[in-house]
């Protein structure tokens, strides 16, 4: 088969990607499909429509539901095509003629659910992979899946319902939580990992932190990482174990891909960062604040609940709860985009 052949295979199996990475369910009856789903307020039209999958706005079709929550996809919205749509209240009056309408005042929390309900997911097969090396002190709990070439270290835990992927290192003494998910390739040493969390590929976890002395020896790191329920890390993303005290990451927190986490940080409940950003040592991260992407955060600061921080933003200084922050070093949202604006007055004079 030459090399056009192979193009062409390429582009064909790009057109069925779907198909098979994703295995479909449906079709549901609208009423079925939403049937247990909160927060939606209202069905205009049809609610026995029959839909058949799930989709964007602009590659819907009479067959379908999709979902509009953003002013930049208006003209998708007035030109889509789909069957059904899930939008808020003041929303409908731009949906075309005939669309079944789902009214709700959180169209992402819906489109969710369903998205769920069309892809579920793969029913976990409970087995043990024989070229799996666990030591024998290590304890299994129930209906656990446990992948081909993973090692599991001595006196090491795994929870119920637990899936630990392909050759993936859990170290000793290590505790992994009931139902949680660790995808292939992951190292998790040092480390008591909650329920319910989902590490993804390629995560390192309770590594030794950045401890160097100018001209002087490394400092040996002898805490651990601490991860409590529902906290997902993305792919990629490092978090080092503690010198004295532990590295603590607490419930409901989600890290998207490539972060780094230093030595001792702590970051409390409901936390977003996204991809690329950098805590560094002993950083206190409080509750329910979103990074952007790529925000470098210095060292032994205190960053309270409820700040929100733009992308590429560099945190130097304490920031009080509740601010809107952006720029370098970070300051009041409002201050940063007078700044901007200053400057580029003066590079247009």
């Amino acid at each position: 088969m030459g090399l056009n052949d192979n193009s062409n295979l390429f582009l064909d199996n790009q057109k069925m990607s779907a198909r098979v990475f994703h295995k479909k369910a449906g079709p549901f009856l609208l009423k079925d499909l939403i049937n247990d789903v909160e927060n939606i307020e209202e069905i205009i039209a049809d609610n026995r429509a029959l839909i058949f999958n799930i989709s964007t706005l602009d590659n819907a079709s009479k067959r379908d539901i999709a979902f509009f929550h953003n002013p930049k996809y208006i003209e998708d919205l007035k030109n889509t095509k789909a069957g059904a749509c899930i939008l808020r209240q003041e929303d409908k009056i731009y949906a075309p003629k005939g669309i079944t309408l789902i009214i709700t005042k959180n169209p992402q929390f819906v489109f969710a659910k369903l998205i769920d309900k069309f892809y579920p997911k793969d029913i976990l097969k409970h087995s043990i992979s024989k070229s799996a090396v666990i030591d024998t002190s290590a304890k299994i709990n129930k209906n656990c899946c446990i992948s081909e070439g993973v090692v599991i270290g001595k006196n090491a835990v795994i929870g119920e319902n637990s899936y630990i992927g392909h050759n993936t290192v859990i170290g000793d003494n290590v505790v992994i939580g009931d139902n949680t998910n660790i995808e292939s390739n992951v190292t998790i040493v040092f480390a008591v990992i909650g329920k319910n969390c989902c590490i993804y590929s390629g995560v390192r976890i309770g590594q030794d932190g950045f401890g160097f002395i100018p001209g002087g020896p490394k400092i040996r790191q002898v805490g651990i990482v601490e991860i409590g329920d529902n906290v997902e890390i993305g792919a990629n993303s490092c978090i080092d174990r503690g010198t004295l005290e532990n590295t603590v990451i607490k419930n409901n927190c989600k890290l998207d891909n490539l972060v780094q986490i230093g030595h001792n940080v702590i970051i409390d409940e409901g936390t977003i960062i996204a991809a690329q950003t950098g805590v560094s040592g002993s950083t206190k991260i409080g509750k329910n604040v979103l990074m952007g992407g790529q925000v470098g955060v210095a060292g032994h600061l205190n960053i309270g609940d409820k700040v929100m921080v733009a992308g590429k933003s560099g945190i130097v200084n304490n920031i009080q709860g509740g601010e809107v922050i952006g720029g370098y070093p970070a300051i009041k949202i409002s201050n940063w985009h007078r700044q901007n604006i200053f400057l580029k007055k003066q590079i247009i004079k």
